[in-house]
């Protein structure tokens, strides 16, 4: 991804499959839908790797939601979505991102120096009445929908 700041403009309104702030690290990572197909792909996912991190829960007002602090995984059918973004600069070589996933969940702000960002195409194919089977549109590779980016994020341990 050329632009991954410009890249969180066109997550409006995308589906959330994790996130996770590394305290340790002092890293964010976010992984999404992303909205721009490349050529081939029926579903595009997007991952976005913050480093130098300072992170900020923005809570909701869903009690149940709270639990989710650091890490995030929408596991399933359902989830949330990406329902506003705000960015802005804080500092020379500092930059800040406001992630609202809506006023029962809440959000996320994150302050960092550093971003990364990847996309994925993929192609699907249904193999049972609710069971489909994602490929890399460019590798053929199969994934797991729920991890688009198992390197960067996993299923929780």
């Amino acid at each position: 991804m050329r632009d991954p700041r410009g890249a969180l403009s066109h997550i409006m309104e995308a589906l959330v499959f994790s996130y996770v702030y590394d305290p340790q690290r002092a890293t964010f990572t976010l992984v999404t839908e992303f909205p721009l197909k490349s050529p081939g792909s029926i579903r595009e996912f997007a991952a976005f790797a913050f480093e130098q991190v300072e992170f900020e829960r923005l809570a909701g007002d869903h009690a149940p939601y709270q639990h989710f602090q650091q890490t995030y995984h929408g596991i399933g059918p359902g989830g949330m979505v990406v329902q506003d973004i705000q960015q802005r600069d804080v500092g020379p070589d500092r930059h800040r991102v406001e992630l609202w996933f809506g006023d029962n969940f809440g959000g996320v702000a994150v302050s960092y120096a550093g971003l990364r960002g990847w996309t994925r195409g993929s192609t699907a194919e249904q193999v049972g009445p609710r069971q489909w089977v994602y490929r890399d549109a460019r590798t053929n590779e199969t994934f797991d929908l729920d991890f688009p980016f198992p390197s960067l994020v996993g299923p929780p341990a």
